[in-house]
């Protein structure tokens, strides 16, 4: 029988000083510290597995147990495990992951003998140093490139290893191009949107929205080709923050909400990830991680001002509360408020915000994560411009466009609403109006609930079961007119008024376990997703010359729709051997589109008549496989290789939206996308870490967004090919100085698609770029931060952001001009000893230093013909359509900030 042996029964002695010196005694002064790199017998070195079945319990019964079964010689104190419980070991371990799961959680740590007969249980504190690799050579830090993250230094598999096998299954999954962006970097960096956070992935490019806050974030170009336009939202990509989805039912997402103070880091899934998201995971998926109590451990208090009248007051407040009765209890709280005057002529906004994140754990089987996030987004905007426009009046600033007169139509977007502030008929026309005298304005407020549930049957097998409702309510905002035309037909002219609620529910229960396969360590995981949305939009006409925040007239119209979503998802993670992962997975989604677009009508004397209405009830079923392997060759090199498969189905909008206005689209298919991802990730050195993905993606049925100026209208394109390269860096390549970069190279064309420019004319377009995606895309940053002396916490930056030029029509007439941008960045961070005050930090930025005119945003623009003609319109006339929807970039801007930690 394996021997045992308990120290310090009975005596009154320090836990911690025993702990430390049975550790001395029993593995001498040069035993190694991380148990990664502990050695063992010759067996466990090669991945030789024990089958344990040890309950969850208190640890000085799991450790006696261990011992018994491992033929290990451990040695502990009881001070330390009295009162300490352990979730078990169940399943098909090596010693180290076996001990590694035992004391999961519970603040202990051991240290193994050089003969790898011995064990000694000490306090995670005492055992803590720098992660090694196989050579002894220190590991660096990954910030940035979660590909690369514990790749090193460890002896289990890819995934295999035992800090992952507590989360998520979708943290960290092997094979999956994945890049994590660590707030750390960016603390000294005045961070007025979560494109701050985002510009530093690889394959992430942004538009800006009509709003401050509102982006149009893209993963390999998949929300690029939608342009941000009705309805305002994030496409084609699945959005999460801390697991709770944040895109609701109708696959819509928004940032207006999101302030990146309250993060501590994203997760970006770049590529098809339907197998591990579900419907809408078409191009990718982010996961934006808040800051937990333990993180913030305090009060953090900040300001950022800066140019165009902007500021922003945000609080964190966290801490991390044990209790031997109660359990552990983590509660982070985070509110802001952002306030400014905008770059443009018009642009005065108000983003508030509060969250609250708290877990609670009363014994180490269960958890309990609630989530609260409340938001209210209001702005004044201006019309987006065409491409003449920009050209010539960028901000609405070198040409007054605050009255709409003939003098100045050239040069600002205004628009045509019913002058009577109802409806048009044969006896009541348009009038043409700015935005001021209309007084359009944007508010939407919005609040989530959320809470999880996670339990631990034992050590290898987790329950998680999460709900969450989502309330999203305009109070006002502009919307697409649901008749377009002439007058003297009813035709709206522009924009209407739209009002009311969505409701939204989610609903999901999975189970993961960590077991083995033909004696193989494996991860099982099956879950099942629910989602539905009722949304509820009444459409009013703006009244003219109201100014102000203007005033709704006559009803024009209703939206009633419901989006719902059912879904199984299934995935694999085999150990093929201690360098080689395999995974496999997928998901099948059932998805029901149903509502009525309701268009009013009006006689000529203003009499309702018979209104027109569009219905709709679509279904659709899709399936997503997905494979790959995940190949660590050395401590230095991983390789990757993925296959996987994304699907998108439209949403109501989609299916009633035509060049016309309201109408039946529902021929409208849901959108496929295969890819192939080849990927390497090198970390030659503890100040080195690269990473580079090769992609080749296979699209059907892409749903293209076009837009003529007044509407937006969805079609498919039957086949198109998007290829292209990723690449990250982060150096260092001496004391103090960092290079990090991020670069996509994006090659996507149609292979099948032809253009219908009216009923009788198409154009080819195979072979054409498809539009509104930059060829090449690149942030950088090089930066130099003083680590020790009396100037410890200066530091400086210069970061540099690339955008190739690119097409916004698929005929690819029009060219939206390249930029690049060079913002410059000082700052100082102190820690304050003995003082109430723990640590004070300062920054500067100078945005766009050298005041670049560009464009920030733009939407695909429809091709025509010239009138009577078979002749497609050619640029210089496409160049006046506002339906290019240009937004341009910030001038110059100064931007300055302070952070208080208490």
């Amino acid at each position: 029988m394996a021997r045992k042996k308990s120290v310090g029964e009975g005596v009154n002695m320090s836990s911690t000083a025993i702990a430390l010196a049975l550790s001395a005694m029993t593995l001498g002064a040069e035993a190694p510290v991380t148990s990664a790199q502990a050695s063992i017998s010759p067996q466990e070195r090669d991945g030789a597995l024990r089958d344990y079945r040890i309950p969850a319990g208190a640890m000085e019964t799991a450790l006696n147990a261990f011992a018994d079964r491992s033929g290990l010689h451990i040695v502990f104190d009881v001070g330390l495990t009295e009162a300490m419980r352990t979730r078990g070991v169940v399943g098909a371990y090596s010693v180290r992951d076996g001990l590694d799961r035992l004391l999961s959680g519970t603040g202990l740590s051991y240290r193994l003998s050089e003969n790898g007969r011995s064990v000694s249980i000490i306090l995670a504190q005492a055992a803590r140093g720098t992660m090694t690799d196989a050579n002894g050579a220190e590991l660096p830090p990954i910030d940035i490139g979660a590909e690369q993250k514990r790749a090193s230094g460890v002896s289990t598999a890819p995934g295999f290893d035992a800090e992952r096998a507590k989360l998520p299954i979708y943290r960290d999954p092997p094979g999956q191009t994945v890049t994590t962006v660590d707030h750390k970097f960016l603390e000294t960096t005045p961070m007025q949107t979560v494109q701050d956070m985002l510009q530093y992935s690889p394959g992430v490019s942004i538009s800006q929205g009509t709003m401050p806050r509102e982006l149009l974030p893209s993963i390999r170009g998949s929300g690029n080709r939608l342009g941000m336009t009705y309805p305002f939202s994030v496409r084609n990509i699945m959005l999460y923050e801390d697991g709770f989805p944040i895109v609701t039912a109708d696959g819509n997402g928004r940032t207006d909400m999101l302030d990146p103070h309250s993060f501590s880091g994203v997760d970006v899934y770049r590529g098809p990830s339907s197998a591990m998201f579900g419907n809408y995971a078409y191009g990718g998926a982010i996961n934006f991680r808040s800051l937990t109590g333990k993180e913030i451990d305090g009060v953090e208090t900040g300001s950022e001002f800066g140019s165009f009248g902007y500021f922003n007051n945000y609080l964190r407040v966290g801490k991390k509360f044990t209790d031997r009765d109660l359990g552990d209890l983590d509660i982070a709280i985070f509110g802001s408020d952002t306030r400014g005057d905008g770059y443009l002529a018009r642009g005065a906004h108000e983003f508030d915000q509060g969250k609250v994140l708290a877990t609670w754990t009363p014994v180490p089987t269960d958890r309990l994560t609630f989530k609260f996030l409340a938001s209210s987004s209001f702005a004044e905007f201006m019309n987006r411009s065409s491409l003449t426009q920009f050209y010539t009046n960028p901000y609405g600033k070198n040409v007054n466009c605050r009255i709409a007169t003939p003098a100045n139509l050239p040069f600002c977007n205004n628009l045509n609403v019913p002058a009577n502030g109802s409806f048009t008929s044969a006896t009541s026309g348009l009038s043409n109006q700015s935005v001021w005298q209309l007084g359009t304005h944007w508010h939407v407020m919005r609040d989530i609930v959320g809470l999880r549930y996670e339990h631990d049957f034992d050590n290898a097998t987790t329950w998680r079961t999460q709900f969450s409702y989502d309330y999203l309510d305009y109070i006002n905002s502009t919307w697409p007119p649901p008749k377009v035309g002439p007058a003297v037909f009813g035709g709206l002219g522009g924009p209407v008024a739209i009002r009311g609620p969505s409701y939204g529910l989610s609903a999901s229960t999975d189970i993961t376990n960590h077991g083995a396969i033909f004696g193989l360590p494996a991860t099982h995981y099956l879950g099942f997703f629910y989602d539905g949305l009722k949304s509820v939009n009444p459409l009013y006409s703006q009244v003219p010359n109201v100014w102000g925040y203007g005033a709704i007239g006559g009803a024009v119209g209703n939206i009633e729709s419901n989006h719902s979503n059912l879904s199984i998802r299934a995935r694999e993670e085999i150990a093929l051997t201690p360098q080689l992962t395999a995974a496999i997975g997928f998901s099948s989604n059932w998805n029901r589109i149903s509502g009525v677009y309701t268009v009013y009508n009006y006689a000529s004397n203003g009499t309702m008549t018979r209104p027109t209405q569009v219905g709709v009830d679509n279904e659709y079923w899709n399936t997503a496989p997905e494979a790959s392997l995940t190949y660590r060759y050395s401590p230095e090199w991983q390789f990757r290789a993925r296959y996987a498969t994304g699907y998108g189905t439209p949403n109501f909008m989609y299916l009633t939206n035509t060049p016309t206005g309201a109408g039946n689209n529902t021929s409208l298919k849901a959108q496929t996308n295969m890819g192939v991802d080849l990927g390497v990730d090198w970390t030659p050195a503890k100040n080195l870490t690269a990473s580079v993905t090769l992609y080749h993606e296979w699209f059907r049925n892409e749903i293209l967004t076009q837009s003529n100026g007044l509407v937006s209208y969805q079609l498919n394109a039957p086949s198109s090919i998007h290829r292209g390269v990723e690449a990250s860096v982060d150096w260092r390549p001496f004391d103090g100085w960092r290079f990090i970069a991020a670069y996509a190279y994006n090659d996507q064309y149609f292979t099948n698609f032809w253009d219908n420019l009216s009923s009788t004319v198409s154009y080819n377009r195979a072979g054409n770029r498809i539009p509104n995606v930059p060829t090449h895309t690149l942030t950088s940053r090089a930066g130099y931060d003083i680590a020790d002396g009396d100037f410890k916490g200066l530091g400086a930056f210069v970061e540099y952001v690339f955008k190739s030029s690119y097409t916004i029509d698929n005929a690819n007439l029009t060219s939206i001009p390249g930029y690049g941008l060079v913002n410059l960045n000082v700052h100082y961070s102190r820690a304050i000893a003995d003082s109430y005050v723990k640590n004070i930090e300062v920054y500067f930025d100078v945005k766009n230093l050298f005041d670049r005119t560009y464009v920030a945003g733009a939407n695909v623009l429809t091709n025509t013909l010239m009138t009577g003609t078979a002749v497609q319109t050619p640029a210089i006339l496409l160049a006046n359509s506002t339906g290019a929807s240009i937004i341009a970039g910030s001038p110059r801007a100064f931007i300055g900030g302070v952070k208080f930690k208490f």
